[in-house]
């Protein structure tokens, strides 16, 4: 796995995948010890959790400290969630809750500052003076060394580094939104943000990375799901099953994984899956995917689409646009 430094502010390699980590639990640590570790050997160096997410953060700082490898590793953590559980950034106390999930964060993760600070979802009743003020302080700080947004609209995002040159303070340095082959109809949860054909040309011409969170579709690709199922969606019980059928089961993305599949056996016996995560590090911008692997197995799965090459017309094939492979 190669390493570069991608994003400003942040002074060590990020790798081309990030390992996300959001169901990691103490009673388990051990599973995803091991699981980091094989991250590691495979040269990876960015690892995404956030203050929500359970016992990630707790996980990875006990990982950290029992390898003595935090100066090594670049950790994205997030924060800003509401103190009522709301899913949007609080407008009410908004300096307050980012200090006083910072520190915890910073506890957890048994370090004195984070790499790459997101904000949660975006509020757009919350000036973008008051966001990139706090960010800066605590930039300023030392316990932030760049910071973004994750599911943030473009146009904030412009707004918000727009304050920060005229005003000489530091912006947004990356977003993390998702970004995927198969195209969702709409928001899986409340406020979460995907990248559309124009949010694609946003970040070609901003010049600003991508943290790209669900970059396998949720495991659409794996084949669990199929247009007989869709017919069927009255019958399914599971909540999640159901979801993914609402938001992915279209008839195009179905042809995109039909395209995946075919042109994945033309490679060689490559799964959908890692064509679909190859098609994402061909976009002609700088994108990170974030990869949400379960077990070695999967991991190693993930890592071996980083050796896919696709060509121009192979990768619009893939998602319907002129071109043939």
């Amino acid at each position: 796995m190669k390493n570069t430094r991608l994003v400003i502010g942040v002074d060590k390699p990020v790798s081309e995948l990030a390992l996300g980590t959001a169901w990691y639990s103490l009673e388990d640590k051990e599973q995803w010890f091991g699981l980091m570790d094989d991250f590691v050997a495979y040269g990876g160096t960015t690892i995404d959790t956030g203050r929500g997410y359970g016992e990630s953060e707790e996980v990875i700082g006990l990982w950290m400290e029992t390898r003595a490898n935090r100066a090594r590793i670049v950790i994205i953590t997030k924060g800003g969630l509401a103190a009522d559980g709301g899913a949007y950034l609080p407008v009410k106390g908004f300096r307050e809750t980012i200090e006083r999930e910072l520190t915890r964060s910073l506890e957890c993760l048994r370090t004195e500052s984070i790499d790459l600070y997101f904000l949660h979802r975006d509020n757009p009743s919350l000036p973008v003076a008051e966001i990139v003020d706090c960010l800066n302080a605590e930039r300023e700080r030392g316990r932030i060394h760049a910071f973004g947004g994750s599911n943030w609209e473009p146009h904030r995002v412009d707004e918000a580094n727009e304050y920060a040159d005229k005003h000489g303070l530091t912006g947004f340095a990356a977003v993390s939104n998702n970004l995927s082959l198969a195209v969702p109809t709409g928001p899986f949860y409340l406020g979460l943000v995907s990248m559309d054909k124009a949010g694609e040309r946003w970040l070609a011409e901003a010049d600003i990375p991508i943290f790209s969170w669900s970059s396998q579709a949720r495991g659409f690709f794996s084949g669990r799901y199929s247009p007989v199922l869709r017919d069927e969606a009255d019958k399914i019980e599971d909540g999640f099953t159901k979801r993914m059928i609402e938001i992915y089961g279209t008839d195009e993305n179905f042809e995109r994984l039909r395209r995946a599949k075919k042109l994945g056996e033309r490679k060689g016996g490559t799964s959908a899956v890692q064509v679909a995560l190859a098609w994402v590090l061909h976009r002609p911008f700088t994108v990170v995917p974030v990869v949400g692997p379960h077990t070695k197995e999967e991991l190693a799965s993930c890592v071996a689409a980083l050796s896919i090459e696709l060509s121009e017309s192979e990768v619009k094939w893939l998602n319907l646009e002129n071109g043939s492979y």
